[in-house]
C-alpha cells in the first residue's frame, strides 16, 4: 500500500507538479544531480548495505555480534564518503569540461553532489538495516510518500515565492535530511540501531569474508548505477539539460511498470540470504518462480495500459506538447523494465549466493556495451536512442544473469504458464489498440484501463497461471460478498 501510494504521489509530482512549476531545464538539472549522486553513493558505502543483508543471518541471535555488525556498517560509509569526496574533487575538472558546452548550469551546482551523496548513502544503509528485521513499510513510507509530500511543498514555495534556483536545490537537500532523520529516529526507537564499538566478536576470517564481499558490492553497485543512470548523464553532456528533463518525465512513466518489483525486492533479499545459509535451494527456486510470475502478470497489464493511453496522458500533462517527444522513450524503458521483472529476483539470488564473484565479469562487459550503445544511438535518435540503449543493455544483462543462475544452481524462473501470460497480454494489447477514442483524454484513459484490466484479470484467473494471484482474487471476491 505504501509503495502504490508513493507511486501515485510520484506520478502527480512528476507528471503535473514538476512540468507546471519547473522548466524542463530545471527538471533536467535536479535529475542529473540525483543520478550522479546515486552513482557515487555505492562507493561511499564501501559495501556496507550489502554486508548488512548478506551476513545478518550469520550473527542473528548473538546480540554482541549484531551490534558489532551495525557498528561496522556505519564505520565503512564514514570512511568511504571521505574517499568518494576526494575522488570527486580530483575529477571535478573532467566533470566540468563534460558539461561546459551543453549544460553549463550543472557546473554551478557541482558541489551539491556532496550533501546529496551523503544523504543517499546513509539512507540506503539504514533502510537495509531495517530490512534485516523485515521492517519495510515505514522506511518505504519515509522515502516513497513523506519525502514526496515535502518535495511538492518545496516546489510550490520555490515557484510562488520566486526564489533563486540555489534555494530549490539546497531546499531539496533539507527535505532529504528531514526524511533521513525521521528514519533514524524510527529505527533507533525500535531498538534496531544498537552499537558495539568493537569488531572483537568476529573472527578474522569472517571479517575478511565480509570485506571481500563489501568490495564486490562497491564495484557492482557503482557499475549497476552507471548502467541504469548513465543515459541522463550522456543526454545532458551530448544534448542539453532540457532534453534530460523531457527524458526524465518519459522515464518515470516507463518505470512505473516496476511498481510491484520494488516491494518484492525489499522483502526478498533477507529471505534469500536466510535460505542460502540453510542451503535450502528449493525455497530459493520457489521464490524465484513466484516472483517472476507475479511481476510478469502485473508488469504486462501496467505497460499495456500505459501504452494504450500514452497520447492521452501527454495531453493531460502541463506543457505536454514539449514532453510528447519522449513517447517512444516510454515504450523502450517500459519494455526494458518488463524484461527485468520477467526474470524475477535474479539480482538478489546472485548477490546472496556464493558465486557472486562471477557478476564482476558480466557487469564489466555491460558497462562498456552501455556507453558504446549510448554514444552510437543518442546522436542518431536523441533521447529515444538513450532509451533504446538502455533496453538493449537490460535485456542482455538479464539473459546473462539467467544463464549464470541456471548453470550454478540448476534453477530458472520460467514455467509453462509464462507463455500463457504472454499470450493473454498480447490479446489484451490487441483489444486495447482497436478500442475507439473519445474527445476527452481522461475518459479514454479511464474506460480503456477499466475494460482492459477487467478482461486481463478474468483471463488470468480463469487460466490459473498463478496460485498467488488467484488466491488474492478469490479473497477479494469473498470480502466483497461479505460486505454485501
Amino acid at each position: 500500500m505504501v509503495s502504490y501510494s508513493g507511486v501515485v504521489l510520484g506520478a502527480i509530482n512528476t507528471l503535473w507538479v514538476y512540468p507546471s512549476f519547473l522548466t524542463a531545464e530545471e527538471i533536467g538539472l535536479i535529475t542529473l544531480i540525483i543520478s550522479i549522486s546515486l552513482i557515487i553513493a555505492p562507493i561511499s558505502q564501501l559495501g556496507a548495505s550489502g554486508i548488512t543483508i548478506k551476513y545478518y543471518p550469520y550473527v542473528k541471535g548473538d546480540k554482541r555480534k549484531e551490534a558489532s555488525l551495525i557498528y561496522l556498517t556505519f564505520l565503512l560509509p564514514t570512511i568511504g564518503f571521505s574517499i568518494a569526496m576526494l575522488l570527486l574533487f580530483y575529477l571535478k575538472g573532467h566533470v566540468i569540461s563534460s558539461f561546459e558546452e551543453n549544460s553549463p548550469l550543472f557546473n554551478e551546482f557541482l558541489f551539491a553532489l556532496v550533501p546529496f551523496t551523503f544523504l543517499f548513502a546513509f539512507r540506503k544503509l539504514i533502510e537495509n538495516i531495517s530490512r534485516t528485521q523485515l521492517l519495510v513499510a515505514m522506511p518505504s513510507f519515509f522515502k516513497e510518500f513523506f519525502l514526496r509530500i515535502l518535495i511538492v511543498i518545496l516546489v510550490l514555495i520555490y515557484y510562488f515565492m520566486d526564489l533563486p534556483l540555489s534555494a530549490f536545490i539546497y531546499g531539496y537537500v533539507g527535505m532529504l535530511a528531514v526524511s533521513l532523520i525521521l528514519l533514524i529516529i524510527y529505527t533507533y526507537r525500535l531498538g534496531v540501531l544498537k552499537f558495539n564499538f568493537s569488531l572483537a566478536p568476529f573472527e578474522k576470517p569472517f571479517v575478511k569474508q565480509m570485506i571481500a564481499y563489501g568490495l564486490f558490492v562497491i564495484f557492482s553497485g557503482f557499475v549497476n548505477n552507471i548502467i541504469t543512470r548513465v543515459d541522463g548523464y550522456m543526454i545532458s553532456s551530448m544534448i542539453d539539460l532540457s532534453n534530460n528533463g523531457i527524458y526524465t518525465i518519459a522515464l518515470y512513466i516507463g518505470v512505473a511498470v516496476a511498481i510491484p518489483k520494488q516491494s518484492i525486492i525489499l522483502i526478498s533479499m533477507p529471505i534469500i540470504s536466510r535460505e542460502f545459509k540453510n542451503n535450502n535451494i528449493k525455497e530459493v527456486e520457489s521464490l524465484y518462480k513466484k516472483s517472476a510470475m507475479i511481476q510478469l502478470i502485473i508488469g504486462c497489464i501496467l505497460l499495456i495500459c500505459i501504452w494504450i493511453g500514452i497520447d492521452d496522458l501527454f495531453k493531460l500533462i502541463p506543457n505536454g506538447d514539449i514532453y510528447q517527444a519522449g513517447k517512444f522513450v516510454v515504450l523502450f524503458i517500459g519494455l526494458a523494465t518488463l524484461i527485468d521483472m520477467a526474470t524475477g529476483v535474479n539480482n538478489e539470488i546472485i548477490f546472496m549466493s556464493d558465486f557472486y564473484r562471477y557478476f564482476f565479469v558480466i557487469i564489466c562487459a555491460l558497462i562498456a556495451i552501455t556507453i558504446i550503445n549510448n554514444l552510437w544511438l543518442i546522436p542518431i535518435y536523441g533521447i529515444t536512442g538513450a532509451a533504446m540503449a538502455t533496453a538493449i543493455t537490460v535485456s542482455l544483462f538479464n539473459i546473462l544473469k539467467y544463464l549464470l543462475i541456471y548453470q550454478k544452481l540448476g534453477i530458472q524462473p520460467f514455467t509453462k504458464n509464462t507463455l500463457k501470460v504472454a499470450l493473454l497480454a498480447a490479446t489484451t494489447l490487441l483489444i486495447g489498440l482497436i478500442l475507439p477514442n473519445t474527445d476527452l483524454p481522461l475518459v479514454n484513459i479511464a474506460y480503456k484501463s477499466i475494460l482492459l484490466l477487467t478482461f486481463y484479470s478474468i483471463s488470468i484467473y480463469y487460466f490459473k497461471v498463478s496460485e498467488d494471484v488467484n488466491g488474492l482474487i478469490t479473497d477479494a471476491i469473498k470480502k466483497l460478498r461479505t460486505l454485501k
